[in-house]
């Protein structure tokens, strides 16, 4: 195993938002592909917020991803492992006061005494005077007797800005360098003695021995405080790499109150765990081999290269994703698809139960090729379970007000019933036939027979679904579709 660390730091607040997957994913991607260690931490300092139920929420994505971790704490029934731990930053409030106090003793940090309203009335000077409201410096230099004077005071700890530039080389963003005036003295330690993000976040990436941070590029700004922090520290300073956002379909950034921002909402849309970490990862990445979008998890392993994450935010797009889905259904065996498909139509009402396992494999043959979504079996599957009451409006005025189409539909009636050998093969060459004998094209044969023995107009294939079917139902169906067509009321 190589020494590189990589973690994802999600913070149990709600659900797990298609941007804190995506840079799941990267980062997994980068240990496993670099033979290092992937960490789990949990940033649950928001007491108000923070609640057991979304750190299982957040193992449950992870697990439904295929993403181990190596290190982590113990929630949702995993035990925790790894020896760097706590791994829940609330475990770890003791370690982040004690750097701080470091900070202090070294003269890198100083208790600062100004009080709330104090700091509120140089705000609104600071907005008056049209300036960035910054902290004046008051407690920067403090005497040791005037700090002793002040007792037992309360106070926040500050960070003390040194002088000079940070340069920040980016894997992602390239080398960015700032000005460190133009920073203030940030606050590491609330006065309540909370420690704050930009202080615990350091110490955990350095007392865990992370190399890489690798998130999003909403931290870009706080990585110039961090790695200021890092070097007063005296840990060794990770390299950053600042992914851009995943942008929704009209390019704004991904709400969370769309469809979609909950990652769980892919799975429950019918989605498989290998279609999503293969798309996030092109939310960001692209592969060496041009061209290519289709990846399973091992070959994304083989294949990922940190030189070509990307500096542009992704743009979800939902038709890809559904392309990319189906290319994924049509990599399964037959037996795992009918394994993932038959809990769905179970779900839906269907009886699977009186169907034996040849026939549920078969049925799952013939739709493999034609769903987008595990959840489309439902509509594709259906007509075998219920009986066809009604039949698509849309389909019956394309297909059956047709001129000539009863005489078709008794012909291919004929057709079905002269059929010895009742398989798709056999079916569909009577119907050849036919189409050749009539003159007509086979469309006008197929498509107003899947009406009758359906009720719709997409599905599996035809003589697939009619040998599923059987020779009594769907020759009953096909009258029962002649018997509709002649009782509708003539085109005006």
């Amino acid at each position: 195993m190589s020494d590189v660390r990589v973690r994802i730091a999600p913070s149990p607040t709600g659900f797990f938002h298609i941007g804190n997957a995506k840079t799941a994913v990267i980062n997994w991607l980068f240990a496993r592909s670099r033979g290092g260690t992937f960490v789990l931490r949990l940033e649950d300092t928001d007491t108000e917020r923070s609640k057991p139920e979304y750190a299982d929420i957040i193992c449950e994505a992870l697990h439904w991803l295929g993403i181990s971790w190596d290190e982590g704490p113990d929630f949702a029934g995993e035990p925790q492992a790894g020896d760097l731990g706590p791994y829940r930053q609330s475990e770890r409030r003791d370690l982040h006061l004690g750097e701080a106090q470091r900070l202090l003793e070294s003269g890198n940090a100083f208790k600062c005494f100004c009080t709330k309203e104090e700091l509120d009335a140089e705000r609104e000077r600071a907005q008056a005077q049209k300036r960035p409201p910054r902290y004046n410096g008051k407690c920067r230099n403090l005497p040791a007797e005037d700090i002793d004077a002040k007792g037992g005071a309360p106070f926040a700890i500050r960070f003390k800005v040194p002088e000079g530039q940070t340069i920040l080389d980016d894997m992602v963003q390239g080398t960015v360098k700032t000005e460190n005036k133009e920073f203030d003295d940030f606050i590491i330690v609330k006065p309540n003695g909370d420690p704050v993000f930009h202080l615990a976040v350091v110490v955990d990436d350095g007392l865990m021995k992370i190399t890489h941070v690798i998130r999003g590029d909403d931290h870009l700004s706080n990585a110039m405080r961090h790695k200021m922090l890092f070097e007063a520290l005296g840990y060794d300073v990770p390299k950053f790499a600042h992914l851009p956002m995943v942008l929704d379909e009209h390019g704004k950034k991904y709400s969370k109150r769309l469809h979609g921002a909950n990652l769980l909402d892919w799975r429950d849309d019918g989605y498989l765990p290998s279609t999503m970490l293969n798309y996030l990862v092109l939310l960001g990445w692209t592969p060496s081999e041009e061209g290519r979008e289709l990846f399973t998890p091992e070959e994304l392993i083989d294949a990922f290269d940190e030189t070509r994450l990307g500096k542009s935010a992704g743009k979800f797009d939902l038709k890809k994703l559904q392309w990319l889905n189906g290319q994924h259904i049509r990599m399964m065996s037959v037996e795992a698809l009918c394994e993932a498909l038959l809990p769905i139509m179970k779900t839906a009402g269907l009886d699977t139960a009186t169907k034996d396992e040849a026939w549920l494999l078969r049925m799952t043959e013939i739709c493999q090729e034609k769903i987008p979504t595990l959840n489309d079996i439902v509509p594709y599957t259906e007509f075998f379970f219920n009986g066809v009451t009604e039949y698509e409006e849309k389909p019956v005025k394309k297909n059956w007000r047709k001129e000539g189409v009863v005489e078709r539909m008794d012909a291919m009636l004929v057709a079905m019933e002269s059929v010895s050998d009742w398989t798709a093969d056999a079916l569909k060459e009577s119907f050849t036939a036919l189409s050749e004998s009539m003159g007509v094209g086979l469309g006008q044969f197929t498509n107003p027979s899947r009406l009758a023995l359906t009720g719709k107009a997409v599905g599996p294939g035809l003589f697939e679904l009619a040998e599923l079917l059987g020779r009594d139902e769907a020759i009953r169906r096909m009258r029962n579709g002649i018997a509709h067509i002649q009782a509708l009321e003539p085109q005006a």
